[in-house]
């Protein structure tokens, strides 16, 4: 099957160019539909919310036109209470959600400001791509939530993140990694382009059961799990 891999920030261009080259799942990284809030210390980030389920979640579901998606929106419960929540949805709607666990605080990261750590446990998705579980953030590097997806029977893991030129390649060395480690299959997306003064690369990759690469780049043909 085909994966397609959007960095860019102009995520609807690149949802519907993935879909027209024949992508059947459709992968967008950390905070997919809004701009990186979590660059400096401006309240005025928290405007980007969105009630779930997403608007722009369910937009993107429309663009992919049949294919599924993977992604993670900035969501408000209320007055105060701000997630970043990671679906996979299908043609009819997200059939998984989970929320980031790991928030950072560190400059140029100040996540702990706009968003809270999730406590609603990992979920499965019955994907294209076989049994699937979706990671975002600090979450890709997590030993445990790997650990529990693979508990909850997934054989493939989707990550979204937002990395940096000095810390995307070591993100990339991790995932491979716990990807050999509980033998799934493994994608990767990076955010790319320049937001709030702060420069992602993009990027993105598989990894095979034994952590080997598969492919890099905006289209790549993995084997489902």
């Amino acid at each position: 099957m085909r994966i397609g891999l959007v960095s860019g920030l102009d995520w609807r261009d690149g949802i519907a160019r993935l879909r027209a080259a024949g992508a059947e799942l459709i992968c967008l990284p950390l905070l997919s539909f809004a701009p990186w809030v979590a660059a400096k210390r401006d309240r005025a980030g928290l405007e980007h919310a969105e009630r779930p389920p997403s608007p722009s979640l369910l937009e993107a579901i429309e663009l992919a036109d049949g294919a599924w998606i993977s992604a993670s929106a900035y969501e408000s419960e209320g007055e105060g209470v701000f997630y970043v929540s990671s679906y996979i949805a299908g043609p009819d709607g997200p059939v998984s959600r989970y929320r980031q666990a790991a928030v950072v605080a560190e400059p140029g990261r100040y996540e702990q400001m706009f968003w809270s750590p999730g406590h609603e446990g990992y979920e499965v998705a019955a994907s294209p791509l076989g049994p699937t579980g979706s990671l975002v953030g600090s979450d890709v590097r997590s030993a445990p939530a790997w650990e529990e997806l693979v508990s909850a029977g997934a054989r493939a893991v989707v990550c979204g993140v937002a990395e940096d030129a000095e810390s995307w390649p070591q993100t990339m060395t991790a995932v491979a990694g716990l990807a050999a480690l509980h033998s799934v299959i493994a994608v990767i997306v990076n955010r790319g382009g320049r937001s709030n003064d702060v420069e992602f690369p993009g990027g993105g990759a598989a990894f095979d059961r034994h952590g080997a690469e598969i492919g890099t780049g905006e289209l790549i043909e993995v084997a489902p799990g």
